[in-house]
């Protein structure tokens, strides 16, 4: 057994010594490894070392089953690429931050295209419960109908019968107040003719009767009817009129073949309504027009009306000699026979078209005719025959060449060309508007007309027997569309009327875009053509602006006068030359005479409506304290002077910043009243006979084509006209009714007299 325990120690010993080896191995190895991590701890500066030792207490896991071990490599480089990322640039930044943008963008579109199909999952959702609440609704009001049917009773034949008759009678010899309404409503649609209306009122009472009326109202008890709903409309506008403060008349005379009519309208601010208000009274029949004739007439019309004529404050006119004339103009004579103080206003409208005609005789010459067409090389000439050659010719028409109408031509342009023209319009000589409108759609068309007329004019001369009155025509078209100099005139015609014409009618015909009415504690905006508020300080605008291109014409038509360098001789430049210039100082000076009176007074006083109604009341205020003079000034210095409430809230309005004219109820009141309804064209009245044309025919009386005009210019309502028609046509009938009673003393002394005469003349 020794021999065994030796030998177990010296195994024993020897595991020993491998053990030891084997740790001395491991533990070089592990020196090995561990010797670069010492090496660079001890180049680490005493800073990095703290914070190395940072690292490694705090770069472990904080959980689970590998808590308190260093973190694995695999964490350490993503946290390493976090910091690159966000704290260092690098070299795909750029790219990264596109494709992320992209990727933002189409995840955005996305998030959009949710929210929408949201909403419209949400829409239809509220669709569905209003579509199911609408049919609950539907299914309650039929079955409320099915109620209501099955507990009314069926009309007879008879009862529905007995109610159509009392819809036309109340009894065997009235007629209701809608029967009335009606049949004047069938009168005034177009040129039927009383008779006709009766007709049809008859065939309509036959079709829901079934059977026709045993009695029925004759034409003349419908004239009745009709002058007398006309008579109450018009005595209900002049007892307007009686109660105003002050009113403007609006006045034209128009021939009818022999007859001169002559229209009155009154224009006031009406009460009822809170408003403007203009409408037509009377049509009279005037052998002459004068001053003497028209201020008669309508002084005459004004005391039969019972209408103070010193509350007249204003004529709106054209601007004729025998209306505008400061000795025997129908305005001064009127107030000469009324000791009134009336002021005229030409019509905005008649003065655009004297300024352009003037313009347009000065530069181009004037027409040896204002009539028809002539041969002369002239603008209007031009316009009239590419008018009449293209439209002139109406399907109508006798002794037409090759019966030409404006669709054939048409229709060849179509096939010629493969273009089709709107209408001409057709020029009237003094209408100056038609006139610059033909103009602009033959400037448009000119090269085409070129082109077609060259054909046509060659293809008609091919035919058998071509009407040579018709090529002739076509002929001088082609010259005058070839003349340079007649090119160059419709230029600079056109020209001016589209940079001065048209923006002045339109500011004319136009409405004020600023809301100055108060009404019901709203503001509305004034009708269309009341303007007077805004004219002094426009026509001061358009004063300036018209001097300026006289004084620059040739600035203002550069491009025209430069063509006519280009393709005119010395000569020809020279006449273009000196008529613009001799038609800029005609339109000039007659625009000047006849706007002129806006910038004095009274006219001037229209400014306290405008914008700058506060600086020109702080300069009238202070004129009107140096001089108390007795100037036409609407009364505005009489009411300063006698109206102590007045003058205050007109010192307030001077001095308070930005005031609002309605908040001073006695100076809007002023503003109203004297100026707000003031119509400065007379576009109204000039329709006015247009619907006289339309309205009635020759064989018409007077009483009745004044009576149709008059219901022409207000819309009769059923509602409103029942209690009036009940009280009027009463006080009508009884007014009537003492005539008749005199009748048969009147006939009587009728007899005696032609007894009489026989006796003294008839031997």
């Amino acid at each position: 057994m020794p021999p065994l325990s030796k030998q177990f120690r010296h195994l024993k010993k020897a595991r020993e010594i491998g053990a030891q080896k084997l740790k001395a191995k491991k533990n070089e190895t592990r020196l090995k490894k561990h010797h670069p991590l010492y090496s660079t701890i001890d180049q680490l500066s005493e800073v990095e070392v703290k914070r190395t030792q940072h690292l490694l207490n705090k770069m472990r896991y904080p959980k689970g089953p590998q808590r308190g071990q260093i973190l694995s490599p695999y964490l350490q480089d993503k946290a390493l690429s976090f910091i690159e990322d966000h704290f260092y640039k690098s070299s795909k930044t750029d790219e990264s931050i596109e494709s992320l943008n992209e990727a933002n963008k189409v995840l955005h579109q996305r998030v959009q295209k949710l929210e929408q199909n949201k909403q419209l999952v949400r829409r239809t959702q509220s669709l569905g419960a209003s579509i199911r609440h609408l049919q609950n609704k539907q299914d309650h009001h039929i079955s409320e109908i099915r109620s209501l049917v099955r507990r009314s009773t069926s009309t007879s034949p008879s009862t529905f019968k007995k109610h159509i008759k009392s819809l036309f009678k109340e009894n065997e010899k009235h007629y209701t107040t809608d029967a009335i309404w009606l049949a004047t409503q069938i009168t005034q649609v177009g040129q039927v003719s009383v008779r006709s209306a009766t007709e049809c009122m008859k065939l309509m009472y036959e079709f829901l009767i079934g059977e026709p009326p045993k009695t029925w109202l004759s034409h003349s008890t419908l004239v009745t009817w009709h002058k007398d709903i006309s008579q109450l409309y018009t005595n209900s506008i002049i007892c307007e009129i009686q109660s105003v403060t002050n009113y403007g008349i609006m006045v034209n005379e128009s021939k009818r073949g022999e007859i001169k009519n002559f229209l009155i309208c009154f224009m006031f601010w009406n009460k009822t309504y809170n408003k403007p208000f203009a409408t037509m009274t009377h049509l009279q029949n005037l052998d002459k027009c004068d001053g003497k004739s028209v201020a008669m007439a309508v002084q005459t019309t004004i005391n039969n009306s019972s209408i103070d004529p010193k509350k007249c404050s204003v004529w709106l006119t054209d601007n004729t000699a025998y209306m505008s004339g400061d000795k025997n103009g129908a305005i001064v004579l009127f107030n000469r026979l009324t000791g009134s103080n009336s002021v005229r206003i030409g019509c905005g409208l008649h003065i655009m078209h004297i300024v352009f005609n003037n313009f347009e005789n000065a530069a181009f010459g004037k027409l040896p005719s204002a009539i028809g067409f002539t041969k002369v090389a002239h603008p209007y000439n031009l316009a009239y025959l590419a008018w009449e050659l293209h439209d002139g010719y109406d399907s109508s028409d006798k002794n037409k060449a090759l019966d030409m109408t404006g669709e054939k031509i048409k229709e060849l342009y179509q096939n010629y060309l493969g273009i089709h023209f709107t209408q001409y319009q057709r020029p009237i000589c003094g209408r100056w508007g038609y006139e610059l409108l033909t103009i602009k759609q033959y400037l448009e068309r000119r090269t085409f007309h070129l082109a077609f007329a060259d054909w046509f004019i060659e293809s008609l001369e091919n035919l058998h027997k071509p009407p040579q009155a018709y090529v002739q025509k076509w002929r001088l078209f082609m010259q005058w569309m070839q003349d340079p100099k007649l090119t160059i005139q419709i230029k600079c015609l056109m020209r001016f009327g589209v940079c001065f014409y048209e923006p002045l009618m339109q500011f004319i015909v136009g409405q004020d875009p600023k809301p100055r009415i108060i009404h019901e504690n709203n503001l509305e905006q004034l009708p269309p053509g009341c303007r007077a508020h805004e004219m002094p300080d426009k026509v001061m605008e358009w004063i300036n602006y018209l001097n300026n291109i006289k004084e620059n014409f040739d600035s203002f038509f550069a491009e025209e006068l430069l063509e006519a360098v280009d393709s005119l001789e010395a000569e020809q430049f020279g006449e273009i030359f000196d008529g613009l210039n001799s038609g800029m100082q005609k339109a000039f000076d007659h625009f000047k005479k006849w706007m002129d009176p806006w910038c004095h007074l009274p006219l001037s006083i229209c400014k306290l409506g405008g914008n700058f109604a506060q600086s020109f009341a702080q300069s009238f205020y202070y004129v009107d304290d140096i001089n108390n003079s007795n100037m036409n000034d609407f009364r505005l210095s009489e009411l300063l002077l006698q109206d102590n409430c007045f003058r205050h809230e007109f010192e307030e309005f001077c001095i308070l910043e930005n005031p609002l004219l309605y908040h001073y109820p006695k100076l809007y009141e002023f503003v109203k009243t004297k100026i707000y309804f003031i119509v400065i064209h007379q576009q109204q009245v000039e329709g006015l006979f247009n619907k006289l044309d339309l309205k009635t025919h020759p064989n018409m009386t007077a009483d009745l084509k004044e009576s149709k005009l008059k219901l022409t210019a207000k819309n009769l309502a059923k509602e409103n006209l029942k209690d009036v028609l009940k009280d009027g046509l009463k006080e009508i009938c009884y007014q009537r009714k003492i005539p008749r009673e005199t009748f048969s003393e009147i006939q009587e002394n009728q007899l005696n007299a032609s007894q009489l005469f026989k006796k003294m003349f008839e031997k």
